[in-house]
């Protein structure tokens, strides 16, 4: 039975690879694979004490979190929903230290398996997706249009798969992968040509803010550079303004964001506006957060708290069409108040003031930037994706320095 180990350590890092883009199944049996590997093994279990505290600024702000989402049961109306929360967030508890131990376990063919396995499961999605808008570009404009988008192949969101994106280009650049450099940029060139040509707004907005804030990193170093980082930011923003003035996706996306942001100046009706519902919505969670700024009003009943406060707001909706504000650091405010927020923001805190170099501090920017627009920890993927993602990455990056 001495394979026994090795396999569950395997098919659980496979069925997370694969699971984030097609199936939440394969991210459940995977996710509890990987517990079971890192509890089984003992020594293992030895490394992820040792995981635990050397980065411990890392991973107990996760662990607090998760303690705050089980006392705010004391507080919460939603009982139901309170133990669907629970549920969701258990791999806070868990995940990022044994994504790191497992990683480290793994051999070089065993990384580059899941690696490619990772990308063929996006690259399905994104193609497929892809596909379906050419064999109807008419229809697939007038989504764009009015502020939607196509659905994604395999029916995950398009924030979502923005963020599997960039844990995808991340990861080309750093973890081992079958071939050389050249199937790199072929695949990393492929996500970013999807990106575009479905005029996936979020993630193009986190990718094109993360390349212009390392830029900027990176002159701030050496006064010389300051020349080239400017000219490489005009550049970006050039690539910008020819894809909106040019490609038709592009301007779809351009039009609808104007007629959105538009229809929020004015007040009006605002069911079929994405954008401004989202900006009414802030504003809806900070009268939320006044009523429980300390402790918030627990996490489980933080959309019935929002949708309260929504006829105090100037606009017209219909009420089926109320939605959160999509951002992570407002949903910990509303639910957990200044406790839960001042915690996440420590983790931030804690990953930035670690030095594994631009790879990382690109990461980082990228998912803050992302969960400004989508609160991705709210989800399965999201969690999943985050934390499996971080701690894959972690190990790679820190891999012969403990």
């Amino acid at each position: 039975m001495e394979w026994a180990l090795p396999a569950l350590r395997l098919v659980s890092g496979a069925c997370v690879a694969v699971g984030l883009s097609l199936s939440p199944s394969l991210i459940s049996i995977g996710v509890g694979g990987a517990a079971l590997s890192a509890l089984v093994d003992s020594s293992l279990r030895a490394n992820l004490r040792k995981t635990f505290h050397a980065w411990r600024g890392l991973y107990l702000p996760f662990l607090l979190l998760y303690g705050l989402h089980a006392i705010s049961w004391l507080y919460t109306t939603d009982k139901a929903q309170w133990l669907v929360e629970m549920r969701i967030k258990i791999p806070f508890l868990f995940l990022l230290p044994a994504s790191i131990v497992l990683w480290r376990r793994y051999g070089e063919a065993e990384r580059k398996a899941i690696h490619l396995l990772f990308h063929l499961g996006l690259l399905v999605v994104g193609i497929g997706t892809l596909w379906r808008f050419l064999q109807n570009p008419a229809w697939g404009l007038e989504e764009i249009k009015h502020g939607r988008y196509i659905p994604m192949v395999g029916g995950i969101s398009h924030i979502y798969y923005a963020g599997l994106v960039g844990v995808g280009l991340f990861f080309l650049w750093e973890l081992p992968l079958y071939g050389g450099r050249f199937w790199r940029f072929l695949i990393g060139g492929v996500h970013v040509f999807i990106l575009h040509s479905l005029a996936l707004r979020t993630g193009l907005g986190a990718l094109y803010g993360t390349l212009i804030v390392l830029l900027m990193i990176w002159a701030i170093k050496d006064f010389r550079r300051w020349l080239w980082a400017i000219g490489a930011i005009a550049g970006i923003g050039m690539v910008v303004v020819i894809a909106v003035l040019y490609f038709p996706p592009m301007q779809r996306r351009w039009q609808s964001l104007r007629e959105d942001l538009a229809t929020y100046k004015r007040g009006h009706y605002i069911t079929y506006s994405s954008v401004a519902r989202r900006l009414a919505a802030l504003q809806a969670s900070c009268y939320a957060f006044q009523h429980a700024p300390i402790w918030g009003v627990g996490i489980a009943d933080n959309q019935a708290a929002v949708f309260a406060q929504i006829p105090r707001l100037p606009y017209r909706w219909d009420k089926e069409t109320y939605i959160l504000p999509h951002n992570q650091f407002v949903e910990y405010a509303v639910g957990l108040g200044l406790i839960g927020a001042a915690l996440f923001v420590a983790f931030w805190v804690s990953a930035f003031r670690q030095r594994l170099g631009m790879l990382w501090v690109g990461w980082l920017v990228y998912w803050l930037l992302l969960m400004q627009v989508e609160a991705f920890l709210e989800r399965q993927v999201g969690v999943t994706a985050f934390l499996w993602g971080m701690g894959t990455l972690w190990a790679q990056l820190t891999q012969g320095k403990s």
